[in-house]
């Protein structure tokens, strides 16, 4: 009974994992072709620091929810 606790926690963050990762690569990785093309030579490197923009924010947000599943997984833990 204990480790379904724990089993529970791994689940949901890998969950978490995966859902992000689908997220960069569904919506992120294709962003060139929703941008709209510009005329100048930097079309690379606009898309490339849009894409690595979007996906530092993506990987704060996953740490800072794993971090806070985890506070709440040790205080259900120390209460028991």
């Amino acid at each position: 009974m204990k480790l379904l606790g724990l089993v529970e926690f791994i689940t949901v963050m890998w969950l978490m994992i995966l859902t992000a990762t689908a997220f960069l690569i569904i919506f992120v990785a294709p962003i060139d072709s929703i941008v709209p093309k510009m005329t100048s030579n930097n079309d690379r490197w606009i898309i490339s620091i849009i894409q690595a923009s979007v996906t530092m924010a993506i990987i704060v947000i996953l740490v800072l929810g794993l971090n806070k599943m985890k506070k709440v997984y040790l205080q259900k833990r120390i209460r028991l």
